[in-house]
C-alpha cells in the first residue's frame, strides 16, 4: 500500500506473512524477498497483474539463485503475488467475518462486490492490505491487524491498527533494506504510532510486526 501526500510516500508490510502454497522453513526469507519485489515491482504502479507476476518471479529466481531463498519458499512469495490486487485496478482485498468471530480474506472484483454480501449475521470489510497474505498472516486472520498508514502532512506519517489488544514493533526505512526500530513496542490500548520528522520527497516503508496473541 502506498500513499503520496506532498510526496512523501508510505508502504505497509507486515512482517508475520508467511507461506500459503507451501509449508516454507523461513518466512523471514519470504518477507525479505518480497519487500525487494516491492522495491522493484511496485504493486501500486503495476497496471497488468501478468506483468506484475513477471517481475516478482524475476526477483524472486534471483533470491533462490543467491541461495538467500529456497525453492519452496519462492512458491509463497509468488502465491502472495498472486493473490494481490497487484496490476488489477478496481479490485479489492476483501474480508468476511462470521458472527462466531472467524475472518477470512480474498480478492474481489470491486468493493461493491466485497460489501453487498456479507455473511449472514457478519460483516465485509476492505483491507488495506494489498496481499491476501498480509491481511490473514499465516493464514489466520481472526484478529487482523487492520493497519494502515497516512500522511499527516509532509513531514509525518500516522500509522494506525485496528486491535489496540495486539503489542506491535514498527520498522521504518527508505530503501527496504536497512530498518529502524521507530517503536519497539505498544501499549495495550495503544492503536495509532505518529512518525514524525520526516523528509519530504522521500519514500518510507514500514514494517508491522506482532509481539503477543490477541
Amino acid at each position: 500500500m502506498k500513499l503520496l501526500l506532498p510526496r512523501l510516500v508510505a508502504s505497509l508490510f507486515l512482517s508475520a506473512a508467511a507461506a500459503h502454497a507451501k509449508p516454507c522453513g523461513n518466512p523471514a526469507a519470504v518477507v525479505e524477498t518480497r519487500q525487494a519485489a516491492e522495491a522493484q515491482c511496485a504493486c501500486g504502479a503495476a497496471n497488468r497483474h501478468r506483468s506484475y507476476m513477471s517481475c516478482v518471479s524475476r526477483v524472486a529466481h534471483e533470491a533462490v539463485v543467491s541461495g538467500a531463498l529456497s525453492r519452496r519458499c519462492k512458491a509463497a512469495v509468488m502465491s502472495c503475488a498472486q493473490r494481490s490486487v497487484c496490476g488489477k485496478p478496481g479490485y479489492v482485498t476483501c474480508c468476511r467475518t462470521t458472527p462466531k468471530g472467524t475472518t477470512t480474506c480474498a480478492i474481489r472484483r470491486s468493493a461493491r462486490a466485497c460489501l453487498a454480501h456479507p455473511p449472514q449475521g457478519g460483516h465485509s470489510y476492505l483491507s488495506s492490505f494489498s496481499s491476501v497474505c498480509d491481511a490473514c498472516p499465516g493464514g489466520v486472520c481472526t484478529s487482523t491487524l487492520g493497519v494502515s498508514a497516512m500522511a499527516e502532512d509532509c513531514r509525518s506519517i500516522l500509522v494506525t491498527w485496528s486491535n489496540p489488544e495486539v503489542s506491535i514493533t514498527i520498522g521504518r526505512s527508505t530503501d527496504n533494506a536497512t530498518w529502524t526500530t521507530v517503536l519497539s513496542a505498544s501499549r495495550v490500548g495503544q492503536a495509532t504510532f505518529l512518525d514524525t520528522d520526516l523528509q519530504p520527497s522521500t519514500a518510507y516503508y514500514y514494517r508491522v510486526t506482532p509481539l503477543s496473541a490477541p
